[in-house]
This record gives structure tokens, C-alpha cells and sequence, in this order.
């Protein structure tokens, strides 16, 4: 809770009574397992997924980051989006770290995915444009 006391958040959901809640606690739980594990590789060296396989060009990776999470940093996403430029990385400016609760943003999501549709206003162009 040291941690989660510091971070605020307009959607509630570091409080007290949303964190006893299992889809919150839960989320919060698996996204600092994966976080601060122990992994047995760098991601940053990971291929592109869409070169290989049978059905090449067929696949794709998409991350999206809350530009105001405090839990997972935006810098640490860009950071891997520059050395991995074949992720598709999306971006929403009013965003803490459960965006996936947030209106709108699953609907965002799926169409990016499925569709291909990808909104203006979750693709920032600091990405591109920061230095390496």
C-alpha cells in the first residue's frame, strides 16, 4: 500500500475498497509479477513476430500505455518501442495504469486490433521523434 498511497488516480481504483476487489487486485497483482520478475530474457531482443511463421505479415504487437501511469512508466515503453520499432504502440494522454477500465478504451483497442483502425489521439509522435 506504501507504494499505492502515492499514486493517484480520478477512477478510484488504487483505493482501499477497489483494491480488495478481484478484478482490480488481480490485475494490479499479474502486472508486477511481470514487471519485477525474474525473466530469463531481454525483450528488447525479441524478432519480429510478423517474419516468421507460416502466414508471415499475418501478426502483429501492440502496447498501450496511460501517459499518467504511475506504476509503469510511458518512458519505459518508448524506450522498447525505439528498439523494437515494429510494435505498434499507442499512447492515451489522460491514461493511469488500468486504462483497460477506462470508457472508450476497449472499444479503442478492439478496433486498433481487429480493424486496423487506429485513433489519432493514441499515437504520440514523441515516440518518433525523441532521440535514441
Amino acid at each position: 500500500m506504501g507504494l499505492l498511497s502515492q499514486i493517484t488516480n480520478t477512477h478510484g481504483y488504487y483505493q482501499r475498497e477497489k483494491l480488495r476487489e478481484r478484478g482490480v487486485f488481480g490485475t494490479l497483482r499479474s502486472d508486477f509479477l511481470v514487471a519485477f520478475g525474474d525473466w530469463d530474457f531481454d525483450p528488447a531482443d525479441l524478432p519480429d513476430p510478423s517474419l516468421s511463421g507460416p502466414e508471415k505479415g499475418s501478426s502483429s504487437v501492440h502496447i498501450w500505455q496511460g501517459y499518467e501511469d504511475k506504476v509503469m512508466p510511458f518512458q519505459l515503453q518508448r524506450c522498447l518501442c525505439r528498439k523494437l520499432p515494429w510494435i505498434r504502440y499507442h499512447e492515451v494522454p489522460k491514461g493511469g495504469h488500468l486504462i483497460v477500465h477506462y470508457d472508450g478504451i476497449c472499444d479503442a483497442i478492439l478496433k486498433s486490433l481487429l480493424l486496423g483502425e487506429d485513433l489519432p489521439m493514441y499515437k504520440p509522435k514523441a515516440v518518433i521523434t525523441e532521440p535514441a
